[in-house]
């Protein structure tokens, strides 16, 4: 392998840790903005889907809006975007929410040490699902061509 591919692969897999690093912060954010409603709504209601339901409401606003602009720095706009956001929220509510109460109904876990076990387990599939098919990039062809259409 020649120096300047080596150079390149290191870059690449540099940049590729780096938004990793930051999905992670911006993630470990939500979990506690979302952790914190599940825990004061399933308290105040006993119920597992309310909580769930409340929480996610809450933290998935937080979290896209810090996810798009700090994380993936994607350039499509809010009615492309949100719609496929929102759709593997709500898959990744669902797939929670059945973690939960499976764990709960056959270890001895309690709901909150459960919920996070199961979202911690989530969290590389989400991000892999977000980098691939929310926040994509627009493709090195469409920019050229953009930039052709400009004059530059």
């Amino acid at each position: 392998m020649s120096h300047a591919a080596q150079s390149e692969r290191l870059r690449h897999s540099t940049r590729a840790h780096i938004v990793l690093f930051r999905f992670a912060l911006t993630s470990l954010s939500a979990s506690v903005v979302d952790n914190l409603v599940f825990y004061l709504v399933f308290h105040a209601t006993g119920t597992i889907a309310g909580a769930q339901t409340v929480a996610r409401i809450v933290s998935v606003f937080f979290n896209y809006r810090f996810v798009r602009r700090s994380v993936f720095f994607s350039d499509h706009g809010h009615h492309v975007l949100l719609p496929r956001y929102l759709l593997l929220a709500g898959a990744n509510a669902v797939v929670s929410y059945a973690g939960i109460r499976l764990l709960t109904a056959f270890t001895h876990l309690a709901v909150m040490p459960s919920k996070i076990l199961v979202e911690t387990l989530l969290f590389f599939a989400n991000f892999l699902i977000q980098r691939a098919y929310v926040f994509t990039r627009r493709s090195h062809a469409a920019n050229l061509t953009d930039a052709r259409s400009a004059g530059l």
